[in-house]
């Protein structure tokens, strides 16, 4: 008895706080994305990770996405998290981040500097790896 009691308990904590990830996201006006998992067609642990992400709801340039980021709790996502197992070196090929390919229609920024200008994103739907200027105004989004 004792322990359905713990097991019941736990699934209410773990769908509890799964949805104030949700809310916190969509509070802030962002819309949470689950990246690919590892037992998904085409992933493997090295490539697809499963991992939760909060992208924006409008586009802003780099500095803007790291301070909405903070703004909420969060951090700019690690290009590691957001592409495992992936070179840094944008090549603006389809499928290069496998973890976010098809996971939406945008382009968004990761926390990695490409030089003192430029950063690395990535195409949520191609999965393209590539690079803007910090100026320009792909979405946010954080860990």
């Amino acid at each position: 008895m004792k322990k359905i009691i713990v097991f019941l308990c736990l699934c209410v904590c773990l769908a509890t706080s799964a949805m104030a990830a949700e809310q916190t996201c969509e509070g802030h006006g962002g819309t949470l994305i689950k990246a690919h998992a590892a037992t998904d067609t085409g992933c493997d642990s090295n490539t697809c990770n499963g991992h939760e992400f909060c992208k924006s709801e409008k586009a802003m340039n780099w500095w803007s996405a790291f301070t909405w980021c903070e703004s909420q709790g969060r951090k700019l996502a690690d290009f590691a998290t957001m592409c495992p197992g992936v070179s840094q070196t944008p090549a603006n090929t389809e499928g290069d981040c496998p973890n976010l390919q098809g996971k939406g229609s945008d382009i968004v920024w990761s926390s990695l500097s490409y030089n003192s200008v430029f950063s690395i994103t990535v195409n949520l739907s191609s999965g393209a790896v590539f690079t803007h200027q910090h100026l320009a105004s792909p979405y946010a989004f954080c860990e």
